[in-house]
């Protein structure tokens, strides 16, 4: 192609056709910037698909990291929470009545204390820190997601791995001294039951206990409906590019 034009400029020049020359030229150069150009679009064209590609995976990864915290990943801490609160309100009832001491009670006793810490997965929304939310087109989505991550998720590691196991610690200190054959989430035999019976502060750990793990369930409900959210604008948005 380049020795076609070349041809047909030496042509031009040999025949003294300068004005036809001068038209040839311009257009070359025309051709010339227009294929520039195409190869400059081309390439802003392979750009955005490149970007439109790591911006799905991303809204994916996104999406399943979400979906396995709920259905996955918070399911253990329920089941626990539920038996400590269960177990405190039997132990709560029988201490406040006076009841006689069962071995059975060494279960409820045993799950009162169990806890978990909270340990969603944040490796995405890590990511996204470094790099930067605007890989994000839908602002809206974007904003979502940061305060789920920088709201929601902090109040229930406050609530999980601060106050919990405050209270946690409290319950181990309490226990070494009036419990054996201790097994969290098994069993934990009372020294003098009568005693503890009559013992204000055990009574009133339990029921602070009791309390904390219903305020911990509600919070986790919470969260879970601002997550199903945040899923369901994930959805919407990968439907729009996909």
């Amino acid at each position: 192609m380049i020795k076609f034009f070349r041809r047909i400029r030496q042509q031009l020049l040999t025949e003294n056709k300068f004005s036809k020359y001068l038209l040839y030229a311009i257009g070359e150069i025309a051709l010339v910037m227009i294929g520039i150009l195409l190869a400059l679009q081309v390439n802003n064209w392979n750009d955005e698909r490149k970007e439109k590609r790591h911006e799905i995976d991303i809204l994916k990864q996104m999406k399943t990291d979400l979906e396995e915290d709920i259905q996955i990943g918070w399911k253990y801490p329920i089941y626990v929470r539920e038996m400590s609160i269960k177990s405190s309100e039997i132990i709560i009832n029988n201490l406040e009545n006076y009841k006689p001491y069962h071995d059975s009670l060494d279960v409820s006793f045993g799950w009162i204390p169990a806890t978990t810490i909270f340990m969603p997965r944040t490796s995405v929304y890590d990511n996204l820190k470094t790099v930067g939310f605007d890989v994000i087109d839908n602002n809206d989505l974007s904003n979502k997601y940061q305060q789920l991550f920088d709201f929601r998720y902090k109040l229930l590691e406050l609530q999980f791995n601060e106050i919990n196991i405050r209270i946690y610690n409290r319950f181990e200190d309490f226990y070494l001294d009036n419990f054996k054959e201790i097994e969290i989430q098994k069993n934990a035999t009372p020294l003098d039951y009568e005693a503890l019976s009559g013992n204000h502060k055990f009574l009133q750990m339990v029921k602070l206990n009791k309390k904390i793990k219903e305020q911990q369930l509600q919070l986790l409900a919470e969260t879970k409906e601002e997550i199903n959210y945040v899923i369901n604008l994930i959805a919407q948005e990968l439907n729009y590019k996909e």
